[in-house]
């Protein structure tokens, strides 16, 4: 699996969902503006309300960042329902996981050009979805293709709770459910080493999904916020600095928070064992 096919699984089950026609885009309202070409299966205002979500999200990760460079385009396909989404996936990626609710990869047009393309449907938690892929979409921008996959899914879960307030983003709020998952499985005893996560490959990632995605998410919060600093002035924007210009990502790592001894391992455990939810 490429690592720009960036997967939001809840499960790894194959799904056995009713199989209809490959929808046909072209029957498909899009709304342009700004980055991004938007196509719905309806028009206003739903295309509008998805396309000013993207810009603005573009917006506030370019900020988070200080990467205010002039982005290629992207396009947001945004299905009406599940089954069809499910079918132009398996058509584009041969996916068929039952739990994926959404994912961007790096397509090539009839000229040469690349593009992301963000792929979901109508569901309650679309605008989280679409926060995520957007930052995936985001990060590829600002780190390339060589992003760690536990840095890239648990930042891009990191945004998942973001919320634009008087045009300034918050983000990071604690998911009560992604927490639960983490702290379960902290609790059972039955997680990866970090220094395993951080060494898996998108094969064993993904095999490993249901406890890959809320750890990495949880490593991601701990190195954020375990010192109280600011981003801006913290070892984590070092170390994104240090990928940026290409930089080993584990000696890296290792200069920015240490080594990843058991004694490390402890802190990190109990600072999210500590932790309350904040968002649903």
């Amino acid at each position: 699996m490429h690592w720009w096919l960036m997967i939001l699984l809840a499960g790894a089950a194959v799904g056995r969902a009713q199989v209809v026609d490959l929808p046909d885009l072209n029957t498909f309202y899009e709304t342009v503006g700004g980055q991004y070409e938007v196509l719905t299966p309806t028009g206003d205002p739903l295309g509008r309300q998805v396309n000013a979500f993207m810009n603005q999200m573009l917006e506030q990760y370019s900020r988070y960042f200080n990467n205010w460079s002039l982005k290629p385009g992207a396009r947001v396909i945004v299905f009406g329902s599940r089954e069809e989404f499910r079918a132009y996936t398996v058509a584009q990626t041969g996916l068929r996981q039952d739990g994926l609710t959404g994912y961007c990869q790096l397509r090539t047009a009839d000229t040469g050009e690349h593009y992301y393309e963000l792929v979901s449907w109508v569901h309650d938690d679309l605008w989280r979805v679409l926060a995520h892929e957007g930052f995936h979409q985001f990060l590829g921008y600002e780190l390339g293709e060589q992003v760690p996959l536990w840095l890239n899914e648990g930042l891009a879960q990191y945004f998942e709770t973001s919320a634009v307030v008087n045009g300034r983003l918050q983000t990071g709020l604690i998911s009560r459910k992604k927490l639960a998952a983490a702290q379960a499985w902290l609790r059972l005893g039955r997680v990866p080493s970090l220094r395993d996560l951080m060494q898996m490959d998108a094969q064993t990632f993904y095999a490993h999904a249901p406890v890959a995605y809320p750890m990495s998410w949880a490593l991601v919060y701990y190195l954020l916020n375990r010192d109280g600093t600011a981003y801006r002035s913290s070892a984590f924007r070092r170390y994104l600095a240090d990928l940026k210009v290409g930089r080993d990502e584990r000696k890296s790592f290792q200069r920015r928070f240490g080594d990843e001894s058991q004694p490390w391992q402890h802190d990190f455990e109990n600072f999210i064992l500590r932790l309350a939810p904040q968002v649903e």
